[in-house]
């Protein structure tokens, strides 16, 4: 009789990238596994950190989902201008290209694909996320706007994909006693409880 394959979930962080110097989400790819194993409760993580750049979508992105064909992913990224943890609920078909990834290069077109769909929708239930983020003390709400960068571009390839995916937001670490933003710690145990809600769902 053959075992039944473990439900995976991919989590990915991103590297660091002009305007953001440190990305908290790289150090959450290193950390997460300490804190989670590979394994929760039957089901598998697998952490990777993705590089910020256009050439990865296809180059190394694609090719992680195409290769892993987990049942589903979470993505999280850094975004200098929250001030609170933010599980995003769509992705839009738009690219930005004023502003270069890692590499100085900026996406060819400003557009991620060549349709009439304007939005995607998450596929990883949100408030339920966003609920076990808040458990842990962090700030965390709904948003419906991922921006243009490769974090929108990610969710929005993940989606297209056909497998569940969301995408989450957190803030840049605090500069200072004066800035209210969450500091790493409370970042990760944000994460730690959501990823335990996300595998709890896949059961």
């Amino acid at each position: 009789m053959t075992a039944e394959r473990p439900k995976t979930i991919l989590v990915t962080g991103f590297s660091p990238f002009p305007g953001a110097p440190v990305n908290p989400t790289e150090r959450l790819m290193r950390r997460l596994p300490q804190r989670l194993g590979h394994h929760q409760s039957g089901v598998r993580f697998v952490f990777e950190v993705l590089p910020t750049t256009w050439a990865g979508r296809q180059e190394v992105t694609a090719k992680l989902r195409d290769a892993l064909r987990p049942d589903a992913i979470v993505h999280f990224g850094v975004d200098g201008t929250r001030r609170t943890i933010n599980v995003e609920t769509r992705a839009v078909n738009r690219a930005v290209r004023v502003r270069p990834d890692a590499a100085g290069l900026s996406p060819d077109r400003p557009e991620l694909a060549k349709s009439n769909e304007r939005t995607r929708s998450a596929t990883l239930p949100a408030e339920p996320l966003r609920a076990a983020a808040r458990t842990g003390g962090a700030p965390a709400r709904l948003s419906h706007d991922a921006g243009t960068y490769l974090c929108n571009a990610t969710l929005w390839d993940s989606i297209g994909s056909g497998i569940p995916s969301i995408f989450i937001h957190v803030p840049a670490l605090p500069k200072g006693r004066k800035d209210t933003r969450p500091g790493y710690p409370v970042i990760e145990e944000a994460a730690v409880r959501l990823l335990k809600e996300a595998a709890r769902r896949l059961r």
